[in-house]
């Protein structure tokens, strides 16, 4: 890969954090691991945990013992993760821990090393079952680690091949910045059904942004980003839910977007906040919000008023009915994850006056207020979930139908980035 490697130190460093992965009281047979072996060996390993007597159901069903009982396989998917460094290795570990009972899955776990050829590929693998809940049956899904040194690391995608659960759909996680240009990303898009990413990850929004739309999937690409959205979704929806206020949607001629910065004299510790290490472009979610707006409402690029400076910018869009002010600006604060909205303000004109529709958040709770028809505002304070990174992947996980309303709201998340960074250029 195209990627520089890392130095020895750093290397097991990845490994530390990945020896957490797989060790958990679920265990159901003791943990497999094999330096210097082969695809050819683990593949037999993981056929020998479901295959042979008496390891089948009434039901002709494969089996896995757990202290001597046996349990079916649950697998629902195949989950393909490839960890760079050691940041990428502790969120990925934290990330599928907390997935495995919601996504019962066959976790392959790719960690490409390329200085060396000695002993290619080291295997480490564990199979665990938990409980279904509601008197179901045990739960059972293996998780694999893979370490690829040399030559072979510039052929992940035939290492993993022979390891997949036919017929299960393909999922590609990819945390962090993805390596757009290298030939080994490419192979391994190539395989999936689905890719997942976040965009706050993106070293460069702009590129990131508009690679992301071009990615053609069966069943779509997905954005942890764009995930975060939904309660801010779900509550502008709800203002237009009401016929009175309905009308003022196509007159909407000002959205006011502030989002999280760190205080530069932060004295916080980013895991409490679930922020993803690495974490590049905190302007990820006000622009793809913007974008999700803007090609519900049919609003185009018209002009930029203010270039892309310091995370702020204001642009013009032409609406159907009314020229619109776009502004999106940073906000120092430390209640919340870098780059999550803080507010967002929409303001229309109408027969009887301006409305404005507010959004407001506090921590885990959002004041949500309304302001039209020249009544008094009303107020309501609601929950602000947080969702762990866990629940975002599961999230997308769940979907196996390709969303028109995030690949259509990241085209134009491009297109207004463009349009201010062009006018900073100029």
């Amino acid at each position: 890969m195209s990627q520089a490697q890392p130095p020895a130190t750093e290397e097991h460093a990845v490994h530390r954090h990945l020896m957490r992965f797989g060790e958990a009281e679920s265990l159901a047979t003791p943990m497999w691991e094999e330096r210097g072996t082969s695809v050819r060996a683990i593949a037999g390993y993981l056929a020998s945990l479901w295959d042979g007597e008496p390891r089948l159901d009434a039901d002709g069903a494969p089996l896995v013992t757990e202290k001597g009982l046996p349990h079916g396989r649950a697998s629902v998917l195949n989950l393909i993760v490839t960890v760079i460094d050691e940041s990428a290795a502790d969120r990925v570990v934290r990330t599928l821990e907390g997935l495995g009972v919601r996504h019962p899955s066959r976790a392959i776990v790719l960690v490409p090393e390329h200085g060396t050829g000695e002993a290619p590929i080291d295997a480490r693998i564990s199979t665990h079952c938990n409980e279904g809940g509601s008197g179901q049956e045990q739960i059972c899904y293996e998780e694999v680690v893979l370490t690829v040194r040399g030559e072979a690391s510039e052929h992940l995608s035939g290492i993993v091949a022979p390891l997949l659960i036919h017929d299960l759909p393909t999922h590609i996680w990819w945390p962090g910045d993805p390596p757009w240009r290298d030939p080994v990303f490419d192979q391994l898009i190539d395989m999936g059904d689905r890719v997942i990413v976040d965009s706050s990850d993106f070293a460069d929004l702009l590129t990131g942004l508009r690679r992301t739309a071009n990615l053609r999937r069966r069943s779509g690409v997905g954005d942890l980003s764009w995930e975060r959205l939904t309660w801010w979704q779900e509550l502008t929806a709800q203002f237009f839910d009401a016929p009175r206020f309905r009308r003022y949607l196509p007159n909407l001629s000002r959205l006011l977007i502030r989002y999280a910065v760190p205080t530069p004299t932060a004295d916080r510790h980013d895991e409490d906040l679930e922020v993803a290490p690495g974490v590049h472009e905190p302007m990820a979610q006000a622009l793809l919000y913007a974008g999700w707006i803007a090609t519900r409402l049919g609003w185009k690029r018209y002009r930029t008023i203010e270039a892309l400076a310091d995370g702020a910018l204001r642009l013009r869009l032409e609406g159907k009915h009314e020229m619109v002010d776009l502004v999106i600006k940073p906000t120092a604060s430390d209640e919340v994850r870098p780059g999550d909205l803080l507010s967002v303000r929409l303001r229309s004109l109408g027969e009887t006056g301006a409305a404005e529709f507010i959004i407001d958040r506090d921590a885990d709770d959002a004041i949500v207020a309304t302001n039209a028809d020249g009544m008094t505002a009303l107020l309501r304070r609601v929950p602000m979930e947080s969702p762990s990174e866990a629940e975002l992947l599961s999230a997308q996980l769940t979907m196996d139908v390709a969303d028109p309303v995030y690949e259509a709201a990241v085209r134009a998340a491009a297109i207004l980035l463009a349009s201010s960074r062009e006018a900073a250029a100029a």
